[in-house]
């Protein structure tokens, strides 16, 4: 089957969700908002980085051995990432998985595990696993499977779009944390989402060179700034933000699954 276009990834989504765009404002289909708006974002940054790929160390690599990103493909993926939660939104990332393999898009089906898990990493979650036997096949199919840069744009993608929007990590990881709870792995989540997001930011001496020659600020050339969209008061917060979300986490007792 060909590659998953972004026109038919949103057709999947919408299938048996949404069959008048007045359905996207019910809180039922919050997350549907939610998966639009990685869909918009994943596409941006993958344009982002074609447009300047030699000036982000940590895709220069992969872009040279595999060549310029398909936008409309990440935009895909940012739209299907989510698709499980139509059947389950405990087991979306299973459910979602098994869903899109049914419909023969076995590749793209891999979004559906990896955005949770940074890195492709299982450790790396917000919340938990449910399950020993899921846990283990979630395992052994993240081992399988080789780190892509789409894995990494829609992971980060997941983590700073809300349902009503673009916002920072640090409002969207607080929105996750005040709904699902405190985990064992959940303060070392934050570090790693923040990591994941240096990645997204070109290199310091290309900023320097940019910011001298074009009379702009650093902020000018983060990856915030790709998103005009977020409010200013919010991208001023970030570090009132970050203590808030520390403050919680700290503050919470951690759930056992």
């Amino acid at each position: 089957m060909k590659k998953l276009d972004s026109k038919e990834a949103l057709s999947l989504l919408f299938d048996g969700v949404i069959e008048n765009p007045k359905e996207l404002s019910l809180d039922k289909n919050r997350w549907v908002r939610h998966s639009i708006y990685v869909g918009i974002a994943a596409g941006r940054i993958a344009r982002a980085i074609n447009n300047n790929y030699a000036n982000y160390t940590y895709f220069k690599e992969y872009l040279d051995e595999f060549g310029p990103l398909d936008d409309d493909y990440a935009t895909a993926l940012g739209y299907i990432h989510d698709i499980g939660r139509k059947i389950s939104h405990p087991l979306h990332t299973t459910e979602g998985y098994k869903l899109l393999c049914e419909l023969g898009h076995e590749e793209e089906a891999r979004a559906t595990l990896t955005h949770s898990f940074i890195d492709n990493d299982v450790n790396n979650s917000a919340d938990g696993i449910t399950g020993e036997d899921r846990k283990k096949a979630i395992i052994e199919y993240l081992n399988s499977i080789q780190l892509t840069a789409y894995d990494n744009i829609v992971q980060l993608c997941d983590l700073f779009c809300l349902e009503t929007g673009f916002t920072t990590v640090e409002r969207r990881l607080y929105d996750i944390v005040s709904r699902k709870g405190v985990y064992e792995n959940t303060l070392a989540h934050f570090y790693k989402t923040l990591e994941l997001k240096r990645r997204f930011e070109p290199d310091d001496d290309y900023i320097e060179i940019l910011s001298k020659e074009l009379d702009k600020t650093i902020d000018d050339f983060s990856l915030y700034a790709l998103f005009p969209e977020i409010p200013r008061e919010e991208l001023a917060s970030q570090n009132e933000d970050r203590n808030k979300l520390l403050r919680l986490i700290n503050n919470s007792k951690i759930k056992s699954l």
